[in-house]
């Protein structure tokens, strides 16, 4: 038996498995793919349907593989478990949105099943709260802090992640303190729109000036962003001058305002 390394995104399995075959790390990573923070969580065909709608490209992205059930990560780790039992499951998580409903979400699915789950608290590095801005070297010696989540600590988590599920807000996002807030999907639209004037603009440069103003403590994702874009668009506040089938193929711009009818 070895080591398990859990993570939520593909990004931070890769920087695990450097530090693997490197010898910094003992085991495997495994990551479930997702973004926690964003959208439903009650229902895994549900939840696929709408991580698959977050980009303009549909085939060869994140989420827009054939398996229909975005839940399917888990319940391949619940067999794992049973079946060929790690050492210890050792969670990654920052101080994000992402990882702070990950942790729970991880807990929720690891109920009842005979592990040691560990959890490494990643800190924040240049005020940005995420393991992507760390190397494979900056980030496997943070294992040696992981902490161990007895089953009562792994109760409280999963009972916490049954209350996010069943909030109706779709964006979760942690405060200044670390707190967990619910916000409406369309947060970011006012921002999107302070971008775009009635002069065209590349969408993708949009999309980087509202990623580059976002806050450190959440790492807004770029395909929940295009989302957005693309309601607007739909809804008429944005106009776009190109076929939609990817980023960088297509500018936008707002609607030219209409001038008052002069009185006769």
């Amino acid at each position: 038996m070895s080591d398990l390394h859990l993570t939520a995104s593909i990004i931070a399995f890769d920087i695990l498995s450097a530090a693997i075959r490197k010898g910094l790390l003992a085991g495997e990573a495994y990551a479930v793919n997702d973004i926690p923070g964003t959208g439903p969580l009650d229902d895994g065909i549900k939840r696929k349907a709408f991580l698959r709608s977050l980009n303009f490209r549909k085939e060869g992205v994140n989420w827009s593989d054939a398996e229909p059930n975005a839940f399917a990560p888990w319940l391949r780790l619940q067999q794992r478990l049973w079946h060929l039992p790690p050492t210890q499951l050792i969670i990654w998580a920052a101080g994000d949105g992402d990882d702070y409903v990950f942790l729970r979400m991880a807990c929720r699915w690891l109920e009842n099943i005979p592990v040691n789950v560990m959890v490494v608290k990643v800190p924040p590095k240049q005020n940005h709260y995420s393991l992507y801005i760390y190397s494979d070297e900056e980030l496997a010696p943070m294992a040696h802090q992981a902490v161990p989540l007895d089953d009562m600590k792994r109760h409280a988590l999963a009972r916490e992640y049954d209350t996010i599920v069943s909030r109706p807000e779709l964006l979760r996002e942690c405060d200044k303190n670390g707190m967990l807030q619910f916000l409406k999907l369309s947060a970011y639209d006012d921002r999107l729109l302070a971008e775009c004037n009635q002069r065209w603009k590349s969408a993708i440069r949009v999309i980087g000036q509202v990623l580059g103003l976002s806050n450190t403590r959440n790492n807004v994702n770029d395909a929940f962003l295009c989302s957005r874009l693309e309601h607007l668009i739909i809804t008429g506040r944005i106009i776009a001058d190109a076929p939609r089938t990817e980023l960088r193929a297509f500018r936008v711009r707002l609607p030219y305002k209409r001038k008052p009818a002069r009185s006769i």
